[in-house]
């Protein structure tokens, strides 16, 4: 498996893939002058030019497209400066805006080369927001479902995937429901994975302190998060009453905390992995079942 580039990497290349697409569009546009006196206070002077039903619908892909960016940008900033808010009011604002198309918009330039650059303006200065963004001395992370937990406990099982040196997390959704698994399991064999689990867990606390990291083997370390996600800021298809969701947005939100790593998810589950794609986050399986 070919380790990925950290998750701030990631988000620049993710900005020059919507550039791209957002000259494209643009390049299939046109842009009109309103007839009226240009002496007309209050009035726009240009507007977007109706588009083809193959332009509206690329334009409606790369609305959603940018909506999503702008979710994982704002989770990055849940304490903005007025200058970081203002960057990303006004860049987003004109990128939506500009693919939407409403009326009444006095942004739009006499032309489109003009828009380009314009456009192109906003996207740099969202790019510019990762100069903020923190090194991170852990470059890769690892979460780990409840599941892949239970098939095999060892933390340190993915030193041949991650390399030898990464931190692993566990949170507390995983942990609840190792809970449940123990008292709870559909059969006998399925609650003693869980106990078995939940002991090596326990066990970590002789080997350090799990709030900022014990030893679990070689230069792999663990650590007991307390994060729990709430329903602001996060993509709004994210159930939190759906375990799944709930442990993407808690890896989600680790990520949007560490932005300079990479986070990992450990899981064999085919609906989580592809949960993991939508917010932009890899996943790992355990090695004797990939």
């Amino acid at each position: 498996m070919a380790l990925v580039g950290s998750y701030r990497e990631r988000l620049i290349g993710d900005f020059d893939d919507v550039s791209l697409r957002y000259v494209e569009v643009l390049d299939a546009s046109a842009i009109r002058p309103h007839n009226w006196d240009r002496g007309f206070i209050g009035f726009p002077h240009f507007y977007w030019a109706e588009s083809s039903p193959e332009l509206q619908v690329r334009r409606m892909a790369l609305l959603a497209d940018v909506k999503d960016l702008e979710t994982r940008i704002r989770l990055l900033f849940p304490h903005a400066t007025p200058e970081v808010k203002g960057i990303l009011k006004e860049s987003f604002g004109l990128l939506r805006r500009w693919v939407k198309r409403g009326t009444g918009d006095h942004s739009i330039p006499r032309s489109l080369d003009d828009a380009k650059a314009i456009a192109q303006k906003s996207i740099e200065d969202l790019k510019s927001l990762a100069d903020f963004l923190p090194d991170d001395k852990w470059r890769v992370r690892l979460v780990a479902d409840t599941n892949t937990l239970i098939d095999n406990p060892d933390l340190a099982a993915y030193t041949s995937a991650l390399g030898p040196r990464y931190m692993v997390h566990i949170l507390p959704v995983v942990l609840r429901e190792l809970d449940d698994l123990k008292r709870a399991g559909r059969t006998p064999e399925l609650r003693e994975a869980a106990k078995k689990a939940d002991r090596r867990l326990k066990g970590l606390r002789d080997n350090g302190d799990v709030r900022s990291g014990a030893r679990v083997q070689g230069d792999v370390y663990a650590v007991f998060e307390f994060i729990e996600p709430q329903e602001d800021g996060l993509p709004s298809w994210i159930d939190l009453t759906v375990p799944d969701d709930r442990l993407v947005a808690s890896a989600l939100l680790l990520q949007s905390r560490q932005p300079g790593s990479t986070v990992h998810v450990a899981t064999g589950d085919l609906n989580l992995q592809n949960k993991l794609a939508a917010v932009g986050l890899p996943f790992v399986e355990l090695p004797d079942i990939q």
